[in-house]
């Protein structure tokens, strides 16, 4: 499924090769349908033929007896034509019959209604095309059929139909002959039928293979009745029938049955014939259909089918085309959102990692890249708030493009750094390009009259003297940052005596790699003490003791974990074992306290972030309620339309949220007011001087006031003694955390913690 959403045109093929395939299967259909009409139909007329001229000729014999009988009983017969002529003017009022004629035995005429003088017909035993029929006639007992051929004396033609009469001992005494006229037979009952334009219907007789009657004869009516019918032809149909339907000639003549089947002439042509033997007359009754008749009419329907599947086709692929390139805006709208900052339009970090390879490939010339942070920018957001500090943010922008040229690469690394790629690489012309940059930005900006000074501290790398990688040459970067950040406002580019603190890094995450795989890391908890001297909760603090490097603060390897991309995985750790641990002291002590777990900002930017914590959660069988999560104010400095909806999601599920340090980051009033914030944490630094400094008193007692008009809960860190406890219970502060109350203890020292403070409450 995922397949058919990446490519729509996937849809499109699948969806035309079905109309593909259901239009095939249609015209199928309808080619063995209209096929079947024909043969169908065929066979009705065949049938119809046969019925037909079966009574017809049985009538015709009937009449002929009769005729014969009158003719016998008169004793005048032989020697008068007269008399013959009298008996026979009813039959010669059919309009069918032609002529009617009388002759011996022997041939010769003794009555013929075509001529006055009977004598001068020619004698049919010595006629080629009569001869046949009437030695059969002589042999017969019932009424045989003469070829069909051209009779000169009324130049038509004709088909003679013969009957013996003979005496009580069966010997011959006259032979009686009726010429029907072909186009009065059967003409007559072709025109009753429907498409007969279609069809080519033929009387065919068994003993000679002439045809007696063939509906295109008046077309050409020598071709039709002068030669015979092809005998390879027939023994060919013979052979496909016996192939089709086991039947032999024998078979077929003797049970006469109604088949079809296709068959291609010497000429090429094919047909779809139906074919039906007459046993009582010997003759073949079979209705041809040219095969291109039939496909013709197939094609009537298929053109009209192809056209509805073009048509189809055509508007199913406008509309995928559309769909296609909406789809195709929405992706690079999206991919534009994902790699530039919304704010200046510029590419962001994300679009650096993924374009470098412009950059850096073999063989590539050198560049500079130039980290930028901006000094003192944090106090336009502190005192103005966000809209200020995005009006100059812009305006820094337009500056910095300004004094690059198009070859320039600009990029809004995060919050108010910069970086900056360009080709230069000799020395003196970075240093000159930077003086520039440095003057341009150090300019004041104007934002709604009123006019900020800020500065700007930059670090430069040169590839690939400093680096490799993207990943080296912004670590060497921010190591010459560093040292501009000491005296603001200043240029340094990166020399290799910066490196000492850079190599005391690197070693210490070699070690924190190691670390994480043997299982140096541990979870420390200090309570949270509530105004009444109970504990209300923990927070979860990470430690390691190295082998190698012995005790490492927090402060010295959780940056590096941050930077070299392990706080996700060490994250998952202090997630899972402080759920772990702490679900386990609820259960030992039957009593539920608050878990408080920082979240880094690149933990919480991980998109599985959240499924794994509830996944933790579920696996553990902690509460949600029981736990807090603590993010410090720069979280909110990265993509809020991102942070906000994650975290009321997260809050909707029952899990609290708690803003570590407040008053030391980025936060305004605007925007504390849309977080969705159960907790602020009073920041260490401000409780050590709440005596001897008046503004870090009065700092404590505005977080705290702002934080009950927002109806969120206080908390202060770094409580060392009674009288900050009290002055600060005395402000309004709701929860304490501190040496006065209890250094981070192990799990089992906190199990005895805790075990004693139940016990002092209980009493």
């Amino acid at each position: 499924m995922a397949a058919l959403k990446k490519n729509i045109w996937l849809i499109f093929y699948i969806l035309t090769l079905t109309a593909t395939i259901l239009f095939l299967s249609i015209s199928y259909l309808k080619w063995k349908s209209t096929y079947l009409k024909f043969q169908a139909t065929q066979e009705n007329i065949v049938e119809l033929m046969a019925n037909t001229t079966h009574s017809l000729f049985d009538t015709q014999e009937r009449l002929i007896d009769i005729l014969g009988v009158s003719i016998l009983e008169d004793e005048h017969h032989l020697y008068e034509t007269q008399s013959i002529e009298k008996h026979s003017l009813s039959l010669l009022k059919n309009p069918d019959v032609v002529a009617f004629g009388v002759t011996t035995p022997e041939g010769e005429f003794i009555f013929a209604s075509s001529h006055k003088d009977p004598k001068r017909v020619p004698n049919l035993i010595t006629q080629p095309e009569s001869r046949d029929s009437f030695l059969e006639a002589l042999s017969s007992e019932r009424m045989v059929f003469g070829r069909t051929y051209f009779y000169k004396t009324l130049q038509k033609w004709v088909m003679p139909i013969r009957k013996t009469v003979r005496d009580e001992n069966g010997n011959p005494l006259f032979v009686m002959t009726t010429l029907l006229k072909i186009t009065s037979t059967f003409d007559t009952l072709m025109n009753t039928i429907q498409h007969r334009q279609n069809l080519v219907v033929s009387v065919i007789r068994d003993t000679d293979l002439y045809q007696q009657y063939n509906s295109e004869g008046k077309d050409d009516y020598n071709k039709a009745y002068e030669n015979p019918f092809s005998k390879e032809i027939m023994d060919r149909v013979y052979t496909i029938i016996y192939d089709i339907y086991r039947l032999t000639p024998q078979e077929l003549k003797q049970d006469e049955p109604l088949i079809s089947f296709e068959y291609k002439h010497d000429n090429g042509v094919r047909y779809l014939a139906s074919l039906k033997y007459n046993k009582t007359y010997k003759l073949w009754i079979i209705v041809h259909t040219y095969v291109d008749t039939i496909i013709k009419g197939f094609l009537q329907s298929f053109i009209l089918y192809l056209v509805l599947l073009i048509s189809f086709e055509g508007v199913l692929f406008f509309l995928f085309r559309l769909i296609a390139h909406a789809e195709e805006k929405r992706r690079r709208d999206l991919i534009q959102q994902a790699t530039h900052d919304q704010l200046t339009k510029l590419p962001n970090r994300s679009y650096l990692h993924q374009n470098i390879f412009n950059w850096i490939y073999k063989d590539a010339p050198a560049f500079s890249l130039f980290y930028l942070d901006m000094d003192h920018f944090k106090n336009i957001n502190d005192s103005f708030g966000h809209q200020f500090g995005d009006y100059v943010l812009i305006e820094i922008t337009h500056r910095l493009r300004t004094l690059t040229t198009s070859h320039s690469l600009i990029i809004r690394y995060g919050g108010d750094e910069f970086v900056l790629i360009t080709h230069m690489h000799e020395h003196e012309e970075i240093l000159s390009f930077a003086t520039r940059l440095i003057d341009s930005l150090s300019q004041p900006y104007d934002v709604n009259e009123l006019h900020f000074n800020i500065g700007v501290s930059i670090g430069v790398a040169i590839y690939p003297e400093h680096g490799e990688s993207l990943d080296m040459i912004l670590r060497a970067s921010d190591i010459a940052l560093y040292e501009s950040k000491k005296v603001k406002n200043s240029v340094h580019i990166f020399a290799n005596e910066m490196q000492e603190g850079f190599l005391k890094n690197v070693k210490i995450e070699q070690e924190l790699r190691k670390a994480i795989k043997h299982h140096e890391l541990s979870m420390v908890y200090q309570p949270q003490i509530d105004t009444q001297g109970s504990v209300y909760g923990v927070e979860a603090l990470l430690r390691w003791d190295s082998p190698t490097l012995g005790h490492v603060p927090p402060n010295h390897f959780i940056p590096l974990a941050e930077a070299s991309g392990l706080m996700p995985k060490i994250g998952r750790f202090i997630i899972e074992t402080t759920c772990h641990e702490i679900k386990e002291l609820h259960s030992i002590l039957k009593h539920s306290f608050q878990l408080s777990i920082n979240i880094s900002m690149r933990q919480f930017m991980e998109p599985s972030f959240l499924e794994h914590l509830l996944e933790t959660i579920e696996k553990t069988q902690m509460h949600r309620l029981s736990i807090t999560l603590e993010v410090t104010e720069n979280l909110f400095i990265e993509d809020m339309h991102y942070i906000l909806p994650l975290l009321q999601h997260i809050r909707e599920l029952g899990i609290q949220i708690s803003m570590d340090d407040f008053g030391t980051g980025y936060s305004s009033l605007s925007m504390l007011r849309k977080l969705p914030i159960d907790e602020l944490k009073i920041d260490k630094s401000f409780v050590d001087e709440i005596f001897e400094d008046e503004a870090s008193a009065k700092m404590v007692q505005n977080i705290i006031a702002i934080g009950k008009n927002f109806g969120m809960h206080i908390l202060a860190e770094g409580v060392e003694t009674k009288e900050q406890q009290e002055i600060l219970n005395a402000f309004g502060c709701d929860l304490f955390q501190g040496y006065y109350f209890s250094k981070p203890l192990p799990k089992d020292e906190l199990l005895l913690f805790l075990k004693k403070q139940l016990f002092s409450s209980k009493i």
